[in-house]
Formats: structure tokens, sequence, C-alpha cells
């Protein structure tokens, strides 16, 4: 009897802390699930053949590279403008139609430019077999492999080079092939780069010069294109606009429903002690990127006017988005954290989107810091100089011109903030 009391109390516990790793995985940036993600497929599905698991492998092997060139770069809370001008796609069929080509040879290269992905990377799931029917009924041609691979490599020398790429490898391969130097300057820089992921090498002991080489690659094809090459971020959410009303999608093409259940398929031979934990993990991924689809479309909502380019930023809290759509406020703290959302022009953190209100109390109308101040401010511009204006005089006027309540003390804060002296000193004798 003891002892079964002594495996129930044993099992209450294992439970217990799975799920607090769950909670945990609610604010730990894509970087972290992905590399966890990766650990536990490393262990669980070794040697898997399935082309989405070895694709999201590679992708990781991107994002570890990325982060040892540039470790800090994460951490920033910066927004990145996008560079808008350039369409990856449209450069490459420019490149393609200008080339020695035969005709059914553009074609291989129009539906090849047509398979590769945001990221720059060839589909996966793209099919030579389905190449060679296509040509075969537009030209009645039979081609084999070797055609189509030599399209590919045509493609990936383009400008930029490196892109229709099948593993991250390949595609720096590429860009270090089509550096001007020779042969043995760039095999040092595969050795540099090798050395990078394992964790051999810091980017403070690469060679000068090395260095210099390895800035000039690109890790993302299309979000580095043009002026961002240097800086990259991937985003967990990627928003879009429609009639100017706003939708958000996750950025998981590589991390989605599909792709986890495929790993859990993966998983179900296995006998080993840690399955329960790793089908625990699997779950609080799906939490995770459900509850952070809902807690961004719920702030693209709420921005909507901002976004529109209608109106500054409106205050949104975390208790807010947590009354509204049900869940704790602990939980809107974690998910907004360390997590990035593209917009058409910009690459931002999501809590930049999220801006606190200036009046704590529930009467007159939610205004931010910034609104706050520019209030203020005009208030002050309109002022009779003789008989300038207070701060509680000031008040009133926030209450009675445009609705705002707040503190005397709140007033001269924002006030202070705005760089605007005191009436004594505004005052002209």
């Amino acid at each position: 009897m003891k002892q079964s009391l002594g495996q129930k109390h044993k099992l209450s516990l294992n439970l217990t802390l799975n799920l607090q790793k769950q909670i945990e995985l609610l604010s730990h940036s894509g970087l972290e699930i992905r590399s966890d993600l990766d650990d536990l497929i490393a262990e669980f599905c070794k040697g898997s053949e399935n082309k989405k698991i070895n694709y999201f492998r590679d992708e990781v092997i991107a994002d570890r590279l990325v982060n040892s060139i540039n470790p800090d770069q994460r951490n920033n809370s910066f927004e990145l403008p996008i560079d808008q001008e350039e369409d990856l796609r449209k450069k490459l069929l420019e490149q393609l139609v200008i080339s020695p080509l035969k005709a059914h040879e553009i074609l291989i290269g129009e539906i090849i430019i047509d398979s590769i992905l945001d990221n720059g990377r060839l589909d996966p799931e793209l099919e030579y077999e389905d190449i060679k029917r296509i040509v075969k009924e537009d030209f009645n041609l039979n081609i084999n492999d070797t055609k189509i691979e030599s399209i590919i490599n045509l493609i990936q020398n383009f400008d930029p080079p490196g892109c229709g790429y099948r593993s991250i490898e390949e595609s720096l391969k590429i860009q270090v092939n089509n550096l001007d130097l020779g042969k043995e300057e760039q095999n040092k820089i595969m050795e540099s780069l090798t050395s990078l992921l394992n964790q051999d090498l810091r980017k403070e002991d690469l060679n000068p010069e090395i260095k210099i080489q390895i800035e000039k690659l690109n890790f993302n094809q299309s979000l580095n294109f043009g002026s961002n090459k240097n800086l990259y971020v991937r985003p967990d959410l990627m928003a879009f606009s429609h009639k100017n009303s706003w939708q958000v999608t996750l950025n998981d093409d590589f991390m989605n429903k599909e792709f986890i259940e495929i790993v859990k398929e993966e998983m179900k031979s296995s006998n080993k002690k840690k399955f329960i934990e790793a089908k625990s993990f699997l779950r609080g991924v799906e939490r995770r990127q459900q509850t952070l689809f809902l807690v961004g479309q719920y702030i693209l909502n709420a921005q909507s006017e901002y976004l529109n380019k209608k109106t500054d930023r409106k205050p949104v809290t975390n208790k807010e988005i947590a009354r509204a759509l049900e869940i704790s406020e602990s939980t809107v703290s974690r998910i907004v954290n360390n997590k990035y959302i593209q917009l058409p022009d910009m690459l931002i953190p999501l809590k930049n989107l999220l801006q606190k209100k200036v009046n704590k109390n529930t009467e007159g109308k939610d205004v931010t810091a910034k609104t706050l101040q520019n209030f203020i401010t005009l208030l002050i511009s309109e002022e009779n100089s003789y008989k300038p204006l207070t701060d509680e005089n000031i008040r009133i006027l926030l209450s009675t011109k445009h609705q705002v309540s707040v503190a005397r003390r709140t007033v001269t804060k924002y006030r202070e903030k705005a760089g605007i002296s005191s009436t004594r000193v505004r005052k002209v004798n």
C-alpha cells in the first residue's frame, strides 16, 4: 500500500515538472525552441530520411551559425527596416531569361525559381519527376536528373549567389566560391564556418580577413536581400494587411503542426525513458505556438489604426490582453518576450507594439506617455505667456478638452520629460 502511494506521489511530481517546463517554453525565443526541438529529434529520430525533418535540422544549423557570428543581435530590441524595392524571385527570373538557354531549359528554370521559398531555399517537396512530366507535356522532350541539376546550379550562381539551395552548407559553399578569392582562402573560410558551428571557435578568434569575408555571406536570402544583408533575425510572426484589416500568421513553415505530428510518429517506436518528457515538450511547443498566434492577432487588431498610419500606438497592456483571451497575465508577459514580428516594411520586437497607459484609473480616455506629452506640449503652446498654465490647470484642461484623467504629479512628470520649464520660468514679466 505504501509503495502504491509512493508511486502516485512520484508520478504527480513528474507531471508537475513537465507542466513547469511547458510554461517556461512560452518565454523562450524561437532560436531556443528550435534548438531544443533539434536536440529531441537528434535523440529520437536519428537517421530519419523524412524531408521535413531534414529541412528543419538544416534551418537550425543556419540559426546556430548566425548566432555564432552575431551572438548579441537576437537580444537587442531593435527595429529593422525591410528593403522592399526588389523581389528575389523576380530578380532571378530576369537573369534566367537573358541566359543562353533553350526554351525547355527556360521552362525548367521557371519551375525551379517558382519553387524557391521565401528564405531562398529550394522547396524540399519539389520532385524532379514533376519537372520531367511538365517538360514532356510542353515540348515532347525527355530530360534526366543531370539536366535539372545543371539548371539548379546555374540559378544558384545568379545574383545573389546561393539561392535555390538544398542545405545551408550548399548555399554557403556557393557563396564562398563566388567570392574573389583563391581556393585555399575559400577552404579556410569553410573550415572557420564549421568551427563556429561546432563552437570550437568564437567570432572574436577569427582571422580578421576571414571575418570580413564571412560577414559578406547571407543566411536568409529573402530577409537579408538588399539593405538588410548584414542583419538576420528570424521573425516568430508575420503580419499582412488586406483592405486595412491586419492578420497575423506564425512563421513556422518548418515547425508547424504537421511537422510536430511527423516527429511524434517517428518517436512512436522509441522505448526510451525520456519518451514521456519528449511528448510533454512537444505539447508545450504546440501550446506556445497557439498562444503566440492568439496574442499576436489581438495586438494587431488593437494597433490596426497605428499600423494603417492613422494614429500613434494606442495603450495595450498585458492585463488587457489576458482579460480578453482569458489567460493569465504572466502567460502574456512570457509570450511577448523575445519574440519578433515582421511587418511589411519593418521587423520589430512584438513587445514594441504594447504601450503602457499613463492613466491608472478607469476614468476618461486611455492615453500613452507619448500622446500625453503631445497633449501637454499642445496646451502649453496655446497658453497666454503672461499667465502661463500651472500643472493643475493643464490637468483640468486635459480632462475637459481631451477626456484624459491624470494626476497633477503625472502632468509635472511628462511636462519635464517634454523639456518644458515650470510656470514660473515660462512666465513673461
